[in-house]
């Protein structure tokens, strides 16, 4: 945090962090002070990731960078592709959809 939070309050605070293998994570720790990290973290939940969707392809955010994974697996299991669309999303997400160098060639 880049201020200083008040020593007599709690924090409440999440970090997702996706590893490829378990001895990532071993590594991350082997260098922590385990008993000053046991101070500040009161739980660690581990969980395989299945799946890995990217936020932004070819310069461009993809449906789930744009809507989130569960509203675009709702709409694919729905079977209403039209709502993947290009102009779809420009109406929901404007200029956005295409992407930070075509704005900035906009510009």
């Amino acid at each position: 945090m880049p201020h200083r939070w008040p020593s007599d309050e709690t924090y409440l605070g999440w970090i997702e962090l996706a590893v490829r293998d378990g001895e990532v994570f071993g590594d991350l720790l082997a260098g922590a002070a385990i008993d000053a990290l046991a101070d500040q973290v009161r739980a660690i939940h581990t969980y395989p990731i299945r799946e890995v969707y990217t936020i932004v392809s070819a310069g461009r955010p993809t449906d789930v960078g744009l809507r989130g994974y569960p509203a675009v697996s709702t709409i694919i299991a729905a079977g209403v592709d039209r709502q993947r669309e290009e102009h779809v999303l420009e109406l929901l997400f404007g200029e956005s959809v295409h992407g930070l160098e075509q704005l900035r060639r906009r510009i």
